[in-house]
């Protein structure tokens, strides 16, 4: 027969050794998290740099009446060169969504320090209710933080790991 006792110590180093690696993936998807959201840095930056093209830079150069071909006799029928100029795009739309770019990346670098901050509490065995708010969002990120969300919701119920947390 197994003494209770032992058995005990058995789950409780079982939990403590899950809570672990529960923390080091916390951390590991914190950071893949603000690496991957960081690729938009290139777009970020390239809208932010067409913004500051000067507008005669967009428009096509006029066609001077010895480079424009003739391909009719009638007058009305020939391109004239300002029809055929394109003009430039309004500045504020590369502003604007330069600025939404870099809304996402500012959110999803917060959300991946916030999620390497609950692997922390996890190691520190505090802020319980942070944890699983945190495990919530994470089950947004299909399939990685959904099986991490509900791993720490399951965890979190062993009475074991509730005692980890209320020392």
């Amino acid at each position: 027969m197994i003494d209770p006792t032992s058995f005990n110590r058995e789950r409780q180093i079982i939990a403590l050794d899950r809570l672990r690696v529960l923390s080091i993936a916390y951390y590991i998807s914190g950071a893949i998290g603000a690496v991957f959201v960081s690729f938009l840095l290139i777009h970020f930056f390239v809208l932010l740099g067409f913004s500051f093209v000067p507008a005669s830079q967009w428009n096509a150069p006029a066609q001077t009446p010895s480079s424009a071909q003739h391909a009719s006799a009638s007058p009305s029928l020939m391109a004239s060169p300002t029809s055929n100029s394109a003009q430039a795009p309004p500045v504020i739309i590369f502003r604007i969504i330069a600025g939404v770019i870099g809304l996402i990346i500012i959110c999803g670098w917060t959300l991946g320090a916030l999620t390497a901050y609950a692997g922390h509490c996890i190691k520190k065995r505090k802020h319980r209710l942070f944890i699983y708010i945190m495990a919530g969002v994470n089950c947004i990120w299909i399939p990685y933080g959904t099986v991490l969300g509900i791993a720490t919701i399951l965890l979190f119920q062993w009475p074991e790991v509730q005692a980890e947390f209320k020392t």
